[in-house]
């Protein structure tokens, strides 16, 4: 059964912030990526956190648009060669093998780092006891 993680550890290892995940999890299915419903945490595999960092490089590092960074990462990882035609005699090729590597090293920081965020409801607060001899009123 492979791992799952919250979006913390995908934040991470893509080097964005959280409203940009949460923002591309929520407008476009990626693949290892479930849940997000309200009051649903998502749940995101190791693969969803390999496609949400290579669709953060693709945006910022070559000006895709999050849409076609989207599309080309999935063509990308799904590929055995990891390499994808972007046009007439031109080709896009990553190094699968050392994005993994870069990739699981930040997923293993961000897991010693950070925790889940509680969701729901704070826990219920236990009333404060009153001493009998102080109701709190001046006399």
């Amino acid at each position: 059964m492979s791992r799952l993680y919250h979006i913390e550890i995908a934040r991470h290892a893509a080097g964005v912030d959280l409203k940009w995940v949460d923002n591309l999890l929520s407008h476009y299915s990626v693949p290892g990526v479930d849940g997000g419903r309200q009051g649903v945490a998502r749940k995101i595999t190791v693969d969803g956190v390999y496609h949400v960092a290579l669709i953060a490089r693709l945006s910022r590092e070559m000006g895709m648009s999050v849409s076609r960074a989207v599309a080309m990462a999935g063509r990308l990882l799904e590929s055995e060669s990891a390499r994808a035609s972007i046009g007439f005699g031109l080709e896009l090729r990553v190094d699968r093998r050392a994005l993994e590597a870069e990739i699981d090293h930040l997923v293993n920081e961000a897991v010693e780092a950070s925790t889940p965020p509680r969701r729901g409801r704070p826990p219920r607060r236990e009333p404060r006891e009153v001493h009998p001899k102080t109701t709190g009123r001046l006399e």
